[in-house]
This record gives C-alpha cells, structure tokens and sequence, in this order.
C-alpha cells in the first residue's frame, strides 16, 4: 500500500505567504493504524537515528515535504498537516452537523493552482489530520488521574462529636489530591503539557452552611483538645445531626484544580476543574446532668 510520508515541523505563516521549511533530518518514524507514516523531527537541524538522516545536505524524506519538485511545509498551524497535495485541519461539528466521525477542512491549490477550501465528513481521521490542542490537553489531564479530597475530619467518621464544638477538616496531600502533577500527550508534530495544581476545597457541612480553605488543612491530634483548626475548620454544628435525614450531616468537599497547558509552538491555556468526595459525620446533643 502507498504510504504518505510527512514530517512533523510546525512552521508558521507569515506576510500571507506559507514558508518552507529548513532542511531537516528524521529522528524516526511513525506509521498509524491507517496506513500512513510520518517522519517525525524532535530536534528540527539535526541529524536523525535510524532513518538515514545524519548529514548536513542528504535528499529523501527527512528534508520535509514535497509538491511537484518543491519542498514546501508539512504543517501550517491555520492550514492543518499537508497529505500530498493538500493540507487538512479537523474543525468541530457544523451546527446541526453529525457527531460520530471527523470534519475536516481541506485547503488545496495553495501550489500551483487557485486555492480552494471544502469542509468535509469522514468517519476516519483523514490523512495528515492533528488532533487539537484541546484534544491534547484531555488525554494529558486523564493520565493525572485527578480525585476529590482524601477527606479528613475530626470527630472521626465512627465516633460521635458534639453540637458547637469546632470541627477540624483536611485533605490528605498527594500529586492526585493537592499535586502538581505534570502529564505530556503527544502525536507526531504535536504536543501539550499539563500541570495541575489544587487551588482551593469548598466544604459543604451539609447544614447549609459552607467553608473554603485554601489550604489542605491539618490533620488534629488529641493534644489538640478543643482548639479551632489553624488553617481549615468549621466553628461548629449548631444542631445535633439527629434533625435531619438519616441522622447524620453528609458532608461534601470539592476541590477546584486549575490546569495550565503549553505546546512547543507557543500555544497555552488553563481551564478549571472540580472534583468532589463526600463523608459523614454524627453530631450529637451536649447533656447536662444534674443531680
């Protein structure tokens, strides 16, 4: 089967003309499941292993892309990865458009010809198509494997506290409950790196009352007595949990993370992510004996 050989370069547009690239030599190459390979440049101007590609003036592949005699470049970010004879970039859903499968821009003609553009379906990815930024964010973000809270919380979950004594909270630090934890998701020609970083846990005390800390919180010791939580505490129930359903206060704590991404190619962002863990806790009535 004829396969397409592209290199990987990320180049850019300027003064609305596209820009060749330099010579450039393979480090290796990617075949995906249909078929087509590309030759991927990490180090654009250095020699490659594998493939040949040593050397300052050697012809072949890893000195970019082709069209009819000229080398021309293999990926315009506003134009998508050349297939050959044109360049292809995925664009979301038109409105009323199908869901399943990919729609592509083709972009033809910018050699040799009259440029032209058409949108189409595909239910494969096309040949040369690059998944977006966003698209690299996700995969990076769901090998974090983010949680909720490791929820601590004093009076313990299998005793009992009492209504107007102050109630400690936590959250047991690790990368997947506080980080940062950093994750790279990469195709060939393209790839983003994501950190998150815990910004903050709201705690709802399932009274209708509520606290925000902005830090994990510490964890109490009985030395503690009754003192308030330095850094992330409620002042206390002012009812025994017995008033309400299920004779326990469901207390729920969301930590909001924010994720800031960046690509080799300059491009950057951040979005906000909240995640929930939920514990229970019996309050009970403070009684006063009297003889």
């Amino acid at each position: 089967m004829l396969t397409r050989r592209i290199v990987a370069l990320l180049l850019t547009v300027g003064a609305g003309a596209l820009l060749a690239p330099d010579v450039a030599h393979a480090d290796y190459e990617h075949c995906d499941a249909l078929g087509n390979c590309y030759w991927v440049v990490e180090k654009p101007g250095t020699g490659g292993g594998g493939n040949d590609g040593g050397g300052d003036s050697g012809g072949g592949a890893g000195q970019g892309c082709r069209y009819e005699g000229q080398t021309v470049p293999c990926v315009v970010d506003s134009f998508g990865v050349w297939d050959g004879s044109c360049y292809v970039r995925r664009i979301p859903p038109p409105p009323d458009g199908r869901t399943d499968g990919y729609w592509s821009i083709r972009t033809c003609g910018v050699y040799g010809g009259i440029a032209s553009q058409t949108t189409a379906w595909s239910p494969e990815p096309p040949a040369g198509i690059l998944p977006s930024y966003q698209e690299l964010t996700q995969r990076a973000i769901a090998q974090m494997n983010l949680d909720g809270p490791d929820i601590g919380i004093a009076p313990r979950t299998d005793g009992a506290g009492l209504v107007g004594l102050p109630i400690w909270l936590w959250n047991r630090v690790s990368p997947s409950t506080w980080g940062p934890v950093t994750r790279t998701a990469a195709v060939p020609g393209r790839s983003v790196t994501a950190t998150a970083r815990a910004q903050m846990v709201v705690w709802d005390m399932g009274d209708g009352q509520s606290v925000t800390c902005t830090k994990p919180g510490t964890p109490y010791r009985p030395s503690f007595g009754n003192r308030r939580s330095p850094d992330c505490g409620y002042d206390g129930y002012r009812q025994p949990s017995s008033t309400f359903a299920g004779g326990r206060y469901t207390v729920t704590a969301t930590t909001t993370w924010l994720v800031t991404w960046s690509s080799g190619g300059g491009n950057a962002g951040s979005q906000s992510i909240d995640l929930s863990s939920t514990i229970t806790i019996d309050i009970d009535e403070l009684q006063v004996i009297t003889s």
